[in-house]
């Protein structure tokens, strides 16, 4: 290696001119000058290796790492410099041996450079907050020589330990990490060829070039950081490679096998023909390819009989399942910590890396590897050399191949070598760049592109330079990222392609950010491989580096070919000229006459300045080698690769010479400079990547192929240019006969591209046109459409066959580019993944920007949406014509919080560092918003919680809805606020109300609760409230600036306190640790302290009293750092995050109030004073008696001690509470409650058996109650514009609440969010007052006494919609009820006998039967002896089935002997000892509805005998187009393959237009699917053993749903094993499934209809995955003799179905309001009677719910009685005299005087 500094560098154009025609003369000797002189050669006697001098002697170091040398004349290392014997395969300096890796770093050692920095690596992920507010990367890591010698070692002897050995090949595909560079070294010195793939390829692209290089390895990562997103590599791109497609060969040699075991004749060759010409394009293919060109040559075969297709289908399908690729180990990088599916050819890297490590220390007698740094470098060397020796090879052998595109559509697979294309990219370094191992280079590239690997690694490497490796995006998160990589590393050299720069300077925001940056340590910038235009050079010169030139070259020349020489001769301008470099033979051709196979047989050399097709003449060592193939021949000394493909591409076009083609068009000037136009063939340039469009067509194309259907008739691609990228693909389609493509259909086709061929492959728009232009021959123009897109003369159309299409295509491309320079012109929004900003000028002179977050589902602040704030953010302080900003969030929330989960991964990890990021970026946003000195308004529109309320305090107004909820919480993940809460909401509050406000801002924090707009701006948080009727905060939030921006006063208070804390914030604030014993913080201290959460809590109070002591700016720093604490403390933030997420948080601190729910009779005595209060059953005159502040109910609380809800026997939990009364909105109603039904809702509410209510509301007290009667009190705007209701009416109270204006609603009300009061929410009747939606509420029954219209709405309504809609029974039929002597089992009865069925009642006595019998129906007692012990779930132990089973059938003989016959409708509710044989005694088709589990919630059955068809089934259960079905396929895999029932199912779900995905239980039957063939209609399948692969222990398959805990004695284990089923089954197989079936309309992904099995009980699974409220799981095997399990709450709460062959299963609920209304009418008609009730004081109601929860309650409905007098009143008028009659009595008063007509109150 030449350390002259001079050598390679030209000082004149006539040192250039003299050396080119030197080199024309003699190439010989300069390119072995350059090859003797760059890197070191190996001497194949001695083993040393050496270079040559200047002075032409051979020095360099012996086997020992020794000094040594040869004089000049006594060796030379090749046999010659050029052999063309092969030529085109041109072999340089036949006969050296050296290796690429020992000259880009084993030399760097014996030269003394061990300790210089070799590699510098930066992550994609930022924090703004380093480099003093600057940003800098998360991940930083330095490398030196001597350490990246260690780390290749180590994984040589990986390599070696897999097996590797010289030639063997391996590929790459991983982001672009260290990792990448040792192995890929280690594979140097190994004599191992790789292939590196780019990550951004599709995994079809992977597999291609996994099985055309023939790799035995790949080596990947789990994932990698995109703009500081996690990505996935092995489960996106590796895996689904290796998995989903198998080569073409493999596939078409097992069809040939499998077609010779049949006795098919000529057939057999013709199937295989057929297929075999289809798949002629492909590398490697998925086993659906091959089964859709089967069945295609199947169906032209009209001989065959269907049953033997079907069988050849079959056979061939589950070979094909067996076939794999010919890959036999993966490594696995750990690098994001992701979770990952392991397979067993899988190894992780970190493992095999501490082996080898291992292995290695053992062989050198050293304890650990790690001593070895101890070692001089020589020493160093020689020791892991003697170990693991470098492999010297060939010079011409193969180093690396880099695949490319052409136009062709068969990817190129370029051969670049070990010895004569290192020696020259080395060589272009010293003519370019003058580059000395003192300049640091940076290369915006990847390893995956000829780029990455000529001059991002071994350039700079193999000069002992430093290269910068950067993993992301150079812009992200900002344009300045790239320059601060420049200012931070020093970099001298620097490298980038001219897009990149494109978008920088079309933006004016992006080149202030590079502008931030000092880049004036750069010598020289380049761009590189693709057209630059002379306006991006000039702004390169003038911003980033004076010597700014163009150099170019693509993946073939291997390294730059045209530059502009280091030296100062040129006349460097912003023209885009570049020079070919003086070994480098260019010219440009004008091709005259051409032959028909495109050979040129006359041309003639461009004039200059005339664009012609550039060539170059004569070859140079770093040019590709050839093309990959033949590689069983690889060691062969005849062996070329293809070089009859690399002939025919490159060499061929030129009759009568090799000349050397790429493909580009180009200018020759008269200084002999070129200029670069593009492409001369089909292929485009996209971000640096060039792109065959034949490839893009082809996939698009393909959708011809899966969809008979297609409506794609033909597409033609062309480049079209793009700022950003500098071309970019558009697609000119036309449809076929009689179709339309819909946008649907255009997002099918980008899908389709993105997964055959990559994302940088996807057209970025679809130009949809009735005709391409064509020649009269057929032919299409594309040229035609090229020019036309260009703007470009379009020559002769004279001979086209249809040019009319001219004009019409001209409209269509007029019209696109008119949208997008409307779109430029506008500038109005600017959009990221997670943010969005519009600029609008809402008043003369004043541009406001707005700033929508929209990070869904609830805005949640992760690291990607603050470094896209910080970024918007900057830009937007910088821009000077900015008047103010205002900041919302999307949809109906603000922004709630950090993103939780992302949290739980990096505390995990205990990745401080990554912990620490998050706090960093969010301040450091905020801190922009704060230091802005516009007014920035928060238009909060939803929840602001945690880094939502933050982000509101970093505002100078804050404008709220009135439903917008505000609040630290992150005391429930154990955390501390992280993103300035501590600080800016403890001086924001201090500044408003002094000690006061700082301990309601501790208080906040430490409880962790929400407060609302209301409470919020009391206490001066924020400014306003939005009250207007449809106004939005943004509306709202626009109105004020103008008036501010005209003078007005509606931003000056907030703007003055604004002013006011800036100036302050570094000041001290007056608290300091006595604020822990003011009165609004000790007890909240006492309550968060008692749950268990000190550490946080002391967290809260250091970084406050912090901020407080020593200003803003150190008290967030202290913030900061406490929370990437917490996040990282396995006591705080994984426990804590883990506990919330599961819902198993410890309770929070109840809420301040004025007044508590259990204050004292003397508390309540002064509210009554005060009127604040009413009495208990006070008379209340709706408009006359003011409505009170507080009110009474009955229900339960949360502790005072700690928060926890004070559940238990009602008769000890169930308190009477003091609470505030309600306001109505505008469509509800204030309802003073006369009477209130009670039932077991009740019952649940006050035990929190099985949950607590208080588990899904943020409430201190939960109110019981569902249903009754009373006085409407208040209505609310919209009900008085409704009229049907007034002040005053006594109405009957429907208890489900639903979400009015969801579009569910038009399906059943039941899906739109539907809830019932006292139990799904937190207001309950047992209230004086109730806020009620108007459809809740009806018209009392005139016939019925008050008291009675308020007993039966609940029992009665569930009752109706079971029998009247749910099973919609008909006359004559026969019913079977449970519990039929009481409550709904009673209604259910009396309402079956008045619809003329035969009841048959289940009853406990024989007195309660005599109740059943004497309204009509028949009864049966449970506890007669011949089957009193038969009342058990199905044993769990399959023997015990067919006894069980036995045991009932006396039950069910005598039951259809009391009915007449068999059951045709059952109804349940006594839970899961009952519920089997309720089951069991439906006769066929019949069905079984249930709507309670009272006695527990595992519900099991035995199948009923019969068999149906999928078709039949899936027709019962109205399955139709664009509905999702999941079929469960493999219990009835007889082979462990075939599954013949789910393959039918799929099959009619596909035919029915569903939308179908299918849950396998192994990767093989994946495979077996995935080949058939289904079509676009089925959109995936999951495999189960991919999930418990991924998730190992954390998993549990589906199966019969699990023992449960007692929820009555053990309700806390019952909730966990309630969680850990919907944890370790439902959730990971749902969010695998989710993906598949979520559209536009279903955003979860949930099936419509799921297909289960009777081969196993997965039912449990199924309940809960399928739709609510309109879900069917279906059956169509025979059940009989199968067990079946779920979790009851699935069906009944949800209302799902259970479609059996001859049986089904309803889950019922509560009606709906309409139905209430139809069932009202029953009743008026007396068609039901109402019971009369059994009336209960409300002083009497907690022992009443205490005899109902251990079943001494009498069979009547029970009404509490609210403010009554007494019973039998049927008016409002009799209810006021009543009222006038008990008030005088308590007065002491005596009516003397009773009006006419007041008989009804006397009665």
């Amino acid at each position: 290696m030449s350390d002259d500094r001079t050598w390679g560098v030209l000082a004149s154009q006539s040192d250039e001119d003299a050396l080119r025609n030197h080199i024309t003369g003699t190439a010989d000797e300069f390119h072995a000058d350059v090859a003797a002189r760059e890197i070191h050669w190996q001497h194949p006697s001695c083993g040393a290796w050496l270079a040559r001098e200047e002075g032409n002697d051979w020095v360099g170091w012996d086997s020992r790492g020794e000094p040594t040398g040869i004089e000049a004349d006594c060796w030379t290392p090749w046999q010659s410099v050029l052999d063309e014997s092969a030529a085109p395969y041109y072999k340089w300096f036949t006969g050296g041996q050296t290796n690429a890796c020992f000259n880009l770093v084993d030399r760097h050692l014996l030269l003394g450079r061990a300790d210089k920095t070799a590699v510098i690596f930066e992550g994609d992920r930022w924090d703004p907050s380093k480099n003093n507010g600057r940003g800098g990367p998360v991940t930083e890591q330095h490398f030196s020589y001597r350490k990246v010698f260690e780390e290749i070692i180590a994984r040589m002897q990986v390599l070696r330990d897999l097996g590797l050995t010289k030639g063997d090949r391996i590929a790459f595909n991983l982001p672009n990490i260290p990792e990448q560079i040792f192995y890929m070294l280690a594979a140097q010195r190994m004599g191992v060829v790789y292939t590196p793939v780019f990550g951004g390829f599709s995994a079809k692209t992977l597999s291609d070039r996994i099985h055309d290089a023939g790799a035995k390895l790949v080596i990947t990562a789990d994932g990698g950081y995109r703009n500081a997103e996690v990505v996935g590599y092995k489960g996106t791109y590796a895996d689904p490679a290796l998995d989903n497609y198998i080569p073409r060969e493999t596939a078409l040699a097992t069809l040939k096998a499998v077609l010779a075991t049949y006795d098919l004749g000529d057939l057999a060759d013709t199937l295989y023909s057929d297929v075999n010409s289809a798949l002629a394009g492909e590398i490697t293919l998925e086993r659906s390819d091959v089964m859709r060109e089967l069945g295609a040559s199947l169906a032209s075969q009209n001989a065959i009989a269907p049953e033997l297709t079907a069988e050849l289908r079959t056979a061939v399908a589950r070979q094909l399942a067996d076939a794999k690729h010919n890959v036999e180990n993966v490594i696995v990088v750990e690098y994001t910590g992701q979770e990952v599916v392991e397979h067993a050819r899988d190894s992780w890297s970190n493992d095999l890396v501490a082996s080898a490590k291992a292995t290695i220390a053992k062989h050198l007698g050293v304890t650990d590897f790690e001593t070895l740094s101890s070692e001089e470098p020589a020493a160093l060397w020689a020791k892991l050399n003697a170990v693991l020796p470098v492999e010297s090879v060939d010079s011409n052998f193969p180093l690396f191949i880099i695949y490319t595109s052409g136009s062709t559509g068969k990817p190129k697979g370029v051969v670049h070598t070990h010895g004569s294309w290192l020696s020259g990219v080395s060589h272009t370094m010293r003519t370019v760049f003058n580059a000395t191992e003192d300049d640091t280079l940076y290369v915006i590239g990847d390893p995956g592109w000829i780029t990455g690997q000529s001059y991002l690694i071994a350039a700079p490497l193999v000069q002992g330079m430093t290269t910068v490796i950067a993993e992301g995006s150079p812009l992200f998160p900002h344009a300045g990222r790239f320059s601060s990589i420049i200012e931070r590393y020093k970099v001298t050299l620097f490298k980038a392609g001219s897009t990149f720069l494109k978008a920088v300077m079309t933006d004016p925001a992006s080149a202030r950010e590079m502008a931030d940056f000092d880049m004036s340590t750069l010598r020289a910038g380049t761009f590189c491989a693709e057209p630059v235009s002379p306006a991006v050079q000039q702004f390169a010169m003038d911003n980033i580096c004076e010597h700014y030139i163009n150099s170019y070259w693509a993946t073939e020349h291997g390294g730059i070919v045209f530059s502009c020489p280091w030296g100062g001769y040129k006349n460097l301008a912003a023209d885009a000229k570049t020079w070919p470099l003086p070994w480098v033979q260019a010219e440009v051709r004008v091709a005259e006459t051409t032959a028909d196979d495109g050979t040129v047989t006359a041309w003639r050399k461009a004039e200059s300045g005339e664009k012609g097709e550039l060539v170059i003449t004569q070859p140079y060592p770093y040019l590709a080698r050839t093309l990959w193939g033949d590689a069983d021949n690889l060691f062969e000394t005849s062996w070329r690769g293809d070089i009859d493909r690399f002939s025919e591409v490159y060499f061929n076009r030129w009759d009568g010479e090799l000349t050397y083609t790429q493909g580009d068009y180009a200018r020759q000037h008269d200084d002999g400079a070129f200029t670069l136009h593009g492409r001369s063939d089909d292929v485009i340039n996209v971000s640096g990547h060039r792109i065959g469009t034949e490839e893009i067509e082809g996939a698009i194309l393909r959708d011809k192929t899966l969809r008979e259907d297609s409506p794609v008739g033909n597409v033609v691609v062309v480049g079209a240019p793009h700022d950003e990228k500098g071309e970019t693909p558009v697609a000119f389609l036309v449809a076929a006969a009689g179709r339309k493509l819909s946008d649907d259909d255009l997002a099918r086709l980008q899908s389709l591209v993105r997964s055959e061929k990559g994302a940088t492959a996807v057209p970025s728009d679809f130009l949809v046109v009735s005709a391409f232009p064509e020649t009269r021959s057929g032919k299409y123009m594309r040229r035609t459409l090229r020019s036309i897109l260009l703007d470009q003369p379009l020559g002769d159309i004279s001979t086209l066959k249809n040019p009319e299409s001219v004009e019409e295509i001209r409209t269509a491309v007029a019209q696109w580019k008119d949208f997008g320079r409307l779109t430029e012109a506008r500038r109005v929004v600017q959009t990221w993944r997670y943010l969005r900003v519009e600029t609008h000028e809402v008043a003369p002179g004043h541009l406001v920007a707005l700033v929508v977050i929209s990070s869904p589902p609830v805005n949640a602040l992760s690291e990607r949406t603050l470094d896209e704030l910080h970024t918007a953010l900057t830009q937007l302080a910088h821009q000077d014509d900015l008047s103010a900003m205002v900041v919302t969030g999307a949809r109906n929330t603000f922004v709630a919080g950090a993103d939780v989960k992302e949290l739980l991964k990096i505390g995990e990890k205990g990745d401080l560092e990554s912990a620490q990021t998050l706090p960093n970026a969010a301040q450091t946003a905020f801190a922009t918003l704060e230091n802005l000195d516009i007014p920035i308004i928060a238009a909060v529109n939803g929840p602001a919680l945690g880094g939502g309320n933050e982000l509101v305090l970093a505002c100078s107004h804050v404008i709220a809805a009135k439903h917008a909820e505000f609040g630290q919480p992150e005391i429930n993940l154990n955390l501390l606020p992280g993103y300035g809460g501590t600080q800016r909401l403890t001086r924001k509050l201090f500044d408003a109300h002094g000690i006061d406000g700082a301990a309601q801002a501790l208080r906040m924090m430490l409880d962790g609760r929400t407060i609302d707009a209301e409470t919020a701006l009391e206490i001066g948080l924020i400014d306003d409230i939005v009250t207007t009727e449809g106004l939005s905060t943004v509306e709202a939030a626009m109105a004020a600036l103008r008036d501010h921006f005209a003078g007005g006063d509606a931003l000056k208070t907030s703007m003055a306190r604004r002013k006011k804390l800036k100036d302050q914030r570094e000041q001290s604030v007056g608290i300091d640790e006595s604020l822990l014993n003011h009165p609004g913080v000790a007890l909240a201290l006492k309550q968060i302290r008692a749950s268990g959460r000190n550490k946080p809590v002391d967290f809260i109070i250091d970084a406050m009293l912090t901020g407080a002591r020593d200003g803003q700016a150190a008290g967030l720093r202290r913030e900061a750092e406490l929370f990437a604490q917490g996040v990282c403390d396995p006591e705080c933030g994984p426990d804590g995050i883990s506990a919330f997420l599961e819902k198993r948080s410890a309770p929070l601190p109840p809420k301040p109030k004025a007044v508590q729910p259990d204050a004292s009779a003397e508390e309540r005595a002064a509210l009554i004073d005060d009127g604040k209060l009413l009495p208990m059953g006070a008379s209340f005159f709706p408009g006359i008696t003011p409505i009170p502040e507080y009110q009474l109910g009955y229900g339960v609380m949360r502790s005072h001690e700690d928060g926890r809800p004070l559940h238990g026997d009602p008769a000890v939990a169930e308190k009477e509470l003091v609470f505030p009364t309600p306001t109505p909105g505008p469509n509800e109603a204030l309802v003073y409650i006369l009477a209130s039904e009670m039932n077991f809702n009740d019952i649940w509410a006050i035990t929190g058996i099985p949950v607590s209510p208080f588990d899904a509301r943020d409430a201190d007290v939960q109110v019981t109650g569902s249903g009754g009667v009373g006085m409407v009190a208040q209505l609310g705007q919209d009900l008085v514009r409704e009229g049907r209701l007034s002040v005053g009416d006594i109405v009957s109270i429907y208890s489900g609440q639903s979400e009015l204006m969801a579009p569910d609603q038009g399906l059943d009300p039941m899906a739109a969010d539907f809830r019932i009061q006292g139990y799904e929410r937190n207001d309950g009747s047992h209230a004086q007052f109730l806020t009620v939606q108007g459809p809740q509420l009806h018209a009392k029954l005139p016939g019925l006494s008050i008291e009675e219209a308020g007993s039966y709405g609940l029992t009665m309504g569930t009752i109706h919609r079971a029998l009247y809609n749910t099973l919609a029974i008909e006359p004559g039929k026969r019913l079977f009820v449970e519990g039929a002597s009481t409550g709904t089992g009673y209604d259910c009865l009396r309402s079956a006998l008045s619809s003329s069925c035969a009841a048959l009642g289940m009853v406990s006595s024989d007195s309660r039967g005599e109740r059943v019998e004497a309204v009509g129906g028949h009864a049966i007692n449970r506890k007669d002896d011949r089957w009193a012990d038969i009342f058990t779930a199905v044993p769990d132990d399959p023997s015990e089935w067919a006894a069980w089973e036995a045991a009932g059938e006396a039950f069910v003989a005598e039951a259809e002997k009391r009915v007449g016959g068999q059951i045709d409708y059952s109804v349940s509710h006594a839970g899961e000892t009952a519920f089997p044989r309720s089951f069991q005694l439906l006769g066929e088709d019949g069905v079984l509805t249930f709507y309670g589990a009272s006695s527990g919630y595992r519900f099991t059955f035995m199948g009923k005998a019969g068999a149906s068809t999928p078709a039949a089934q899936f027709s019962k259960a109205g399955l139709r187009a664009g509905q999702s079905l999941l079929v469960v396929y493999g219990p009835g895999a007889e082979d462990g393959i075939v599954d013949p029932v789910a393959i039918e199912a799929i099959e009619v779900g596909c035919q029915r237009g569903a939308q179908v995905a299918v849950l396998v239980d192994t990767v093989s039957q994946r495979e077996f699917v995935t080949s058939l063939g289904f079509g676009a209609q089925m959109k995936g399948v999951v495999s189960i053993e991919e999930i418990e692969r991924r998730l190992g222990d954390e998993f549990d398959p589906p199966g019969p749903f699990q023992q449960m805990p007692n929820p009555f004695t053990e309700s806390a284990a019952f909730k966990e094993s309630v969680r850990a089923f919907s944890d370790r089954t439902l959730k990971p197989i749902g969010s695998a499934i989710a993906p598949l079936l979520r559209n536009t309309l279903d955003k979860r992904g949930l099936p419509d209809v799921v297909f289960e099995r009777a081969g196993r009980d997965g039912l449990a699974l199924a309940t809960s995955l399928v739709k609510p409220n309109v879900g069917k799981i279906v059956y169509s095997e025979d059940l009989k003799g199968s067990r079946f399990s779920f979790y009851a709450p699935q069906v009944w709460m949800r209302q799902r179905r259970i479609l059996m062959p001859t049986a089904e299963i309803r889950g019922t609920h509560l009606n709906t309001s309409r139905e209430f209304a139809e069932m009202q009418e029953r009743i008026a008609a007396g068609h039901i009677n109402i019971l009369p009730p059994t009336i209960i004081a409300m002083e009497d109601v907690p022992e009443a719910h205490q005899a109902m929860w251990e079943n001494r309650h009498a069979g009547a409905n029970y009404v509490a009685m609210h403010a009554l007098p007494r019973t039998n009143l049927k008016s409002r008028d009799e209810l006021y005299r009543a009222w006038a009659i008990r008030d005088a009595m308590e007065r002491g008063e005596t009516l003397t005087k009773v009006e006419t007509g007041s008989a009804g109150a006397l009665r």
